[in-house]
């Protein structure tokens, strides 16, 4: 067979293969790429279609390259062995399929909305392990050598396979090699973990071993036990962390609000970029947690949002990672290849040791302040090998075994003790997939000599709730920031500043995520804008510092309020009429959706021991619940205080007498 036509099947090969996946997904209804789809999406499609050609043309790209690639190499082997079309087919095949194979148990979420398949992948999620696929390519590689020293073409094979593996050596050798970095430049890391609850944690009595690498790290840092996000949703709860500001203070109080609603504030990431730090934000997902330029980093690398990133997790073209790997995916189409929000296609580890190589090579240049958000615990949800096997066996469903399914809470009675299980032992799982993300990145700084003298913090933007409190919802899909309480608002914070630990191994003074950037700024001895944070940076210097009180709300969820709360206020939409399209496919909350969700919303204060917590009836009035002694405290004298201050609590009748945003910027 000429090699001409062997490139040219493989070609064809490639085409098919990009046919039958958007066959897949026009049968699905998922996207339109050429037609309209009824719905929803219809809308989302008609702004994102501007973007898709491109995206497009580089996904066929890799289809075409992966064919051609893999039809030369199946004609080099069938030629070598003087065998036939026959074999040339087979070993295209046998190649076309290995990178199959290994991508199942590596990412097996990738194939688990094709029903077809569903068996193997069953079989593939049970029992296989990355070298299968390894000792099936050395199997076949073995009868070819037969055939080869049969057609009596051993000497030029050996000289192909020389040259191969010289190339592949030196590769492998200079991708290995690792220098310490000769620097003195100041390196402050800040590494969040979403959705974390505190009681995975070996210092809050957890009962297995979930995070061991974020355990060893808190052996060698300063754990605070008492430490509360004021907003348990991420995009808020990260602004709240970079301004040092209150929701009420900063505007962003829900995911997804108006841009209009939020105050460009000034963040601690400006204040280090003022001083001469370079400032990254980084994150795997952006769907509900995006950096714009008011966030004050100087480098933002995270997925598109808007429309697109939406459209994008219908776009299920797997052979982008599949065969060009995830950091050449990443590198062609980082929209896909480093998108958690699309199940199955992002690699963790992978993209861990990209985030991990950046932060060295940024190291080198001068004074960093490095964020990175890790969105493992977050929707969809999918662990990778070997984390899906690591809580769960093989009696657990594979759909609730892979990634997370949406299933929103309507009505008390949703009931499922088997499901609530399962899916706190995904969670377990996801967390622990987070976790290795932190361990590939600590050991990375302590190869490169950056660890011993790096500021470096961790923490997570809220915890996660199971619904333990409303034992009628067990097995609904998790919650956080629909209700104030200690699973959602409690977080995990720990910090280790310079070569040695430089303050107490634990802190039991209550401190707030608004406290962060104020204490980071102290340490590096820069200017903090004036916010309601406090810092804490004393007790790195061995002074004690006070307790403080913090103020909290609840955010916009998928849960009705009264579901939680029977007789609370819940006027809010949650379908897709809730939202805004804008023309560049930004999507927000619309204007009567969000009177709604500000009636919704529950306020409160805690000290460290006593709650305080207030919400809107289903007929308007407010009404409060103390958990301990709110009076003899003196809390609910300060939170009526700091709710008449914000004014904390939304009603209607103010918003007419409010002062707009730029207003309030002046």
């Amino acid at each position: 067979m000429k090699l001409s036509r062997s490139l040219l099947f493989g070609a064809f090969f490639g085409l098919a293969l990009f046919g039958a996946e958007t066959a897949l997904v026009l049968s699905n209804e998922a996207a339109g790429l050429s037609i309209d789809v009824k719905g929803p999406f219809a809308a989302l499609i008609a702004i994102a279609k501007a973007e898709l050609p491109w995206l497009l043309a580089k996904v066929i790209a890799v289809y075409l390259f992966a064919g051609v690639v893999g039809a030369a190499l199946a004609h080099a082997l069938a030629r070598l062995a003087d065998q036939r079309r026959l074999a040339f087919v087979s070993y295209f095949f046998a190649l076309a399929m290995l990178p199959i194979w290994a991508r199942a148990i590596r990412t097996p979420a990738l194939f688990d909305d094709v029903p077809r398949v569903t068996p193997v992948l069953r079989w593939i999620v049970d029992v296989g392990e990355p070298w299968h696929p390894w000792a099936a390519a050395a199997a076949v590689l073995a009868l070819w050598i037969i055939a080869v020293r049969r057609a009596g073409n051993g000497a030029r094979a050996l000289a192909y396979g020389v040259i191969v593996g010289f190339v592949a050596a030196v590769s492998f050798i200079a991708g290995a090699i690792e220098r310490r970095v000769e620097s003195a430049h100041p390196l402050v890391l800040v590494f969040g973990v979403d959705a974390l609850r505190t009681d995975r944690l070996a210092a809050f009595g957890a009962e297995r071993s979930v995070v061991p690498k974020l355990d060893v790290f808190i052996a060698e840092a300063t754990l605070f036990t008492q430490a509360y996000t004021p907003i348990a949703q991420t995009e808020p709860a990260w602004r709240s962390l970079l301004t040092g500001a209150l929701p009420a203070e900063h505007g962003l109080r829900y995911a997804l609000i108006k841009k209009s609603e939020r105050l460009a504030l000034p963040t601690f990431a400006s204040a280090f970029a003022a001083a001469g730090y370079q400032t990254v934000f980084r994150t795997d997902c952006s769907r509900f947690n995006f950096q714009d330029e008011t966030s004050g980093f100087a480098t933002r690398i995270e997925p598109p949002r808007g429309a697109l990133n939406f459209l994008l997790e219908k776009l299920r073209y797997r052979g982008v990672v599949t065969y060009a790997g995830a950091r050449l995916a990443g590198w062609i189409a980082p929209e896909l290849a480093h998108n958690r929000a699309l199940a199955g296609f992002y690699d963790a580890k992978t993209y861990a040791e990209i985030v991990a190589a950046d932060v060295v090579a940024r190291a080198k240049d001068g004074p960093l302040l490095y964020a990175y958000h890790a969105t493992a615990a977050h929707f969809p949800g999918d662990p990778e090998y070997p984390f899906y096997r690591r809580f769960s066996g093989p009696s657990t469903p594979l759909a609730r075994r892979l990634r997370m399914h949406f299933r929103p809470v309507a009505s008390v009675g949703a009931a499922d003790p088997s499901a609530a299980e399962t899916d706190r032992a995904l969670y377990d799982a996801l967390v622990a997939q987070a976790d290795m993300q932190l361990g590939v990145i600590l050991d990375r700084l302590k190869r490169a000599g950056l660890y011993e003298r790096a500021t470096i913090v961790v923490l997570s933007d809220h915890g996660e709730d199971f619904y333990e409190d409303t034992p009628a919802l067990k097995g609904a899909m998790s919650v956080h920031g629909a209700s104030l309480n200690e699973r959602q608002n409690r977080i995990v914070l720990a910090a280790r500043v310079g070569a040695k630990r430089r303050g107490p191994a634990e802190v039991s003074a209550l401190v707030r995520l608004i406290d962060v950037g104020p204490t980071l700024l102290e340490l590096a001895r820069l200017p903090a804008p004036v916010a309601s944070g406090r810092s804490f940076a004393p007790i790195f210097d061995g002074k004690a510092i006070a307790s403080q009180r913090l103020l909290a709300e609840t955010a916009f969820t998928h849960v009705l309020p009264s579901v939680l709360v029977p007789g609370h206020y819940s006027g809010a939409r949650r379908d897709f009429e809730a939202y805004h399209l804008h023309d560049d496919g930004l999507v927000e909350v619309n204007d009567a959706t969000h009177e709604q969700v500000m009636l919704e919303k529950d306020y409160g204060a805690f000290d460290g021991q006593n709650w305080i917590i207030a919400w809107r009836n289903a007929n308007g009035t407010m009404k409060t619940r103390c958990a301990g002694e709110c009076e003899q405290s003196g809390l609910r004298a300060w939170f009526d205080q700091e709710a008449a201050r914000m004014p904390l609590v939304y009603r209607p009748e103010r918003r007419a007498a409010a002062p707009t945003s730029e207003d309030k910027s002046r």
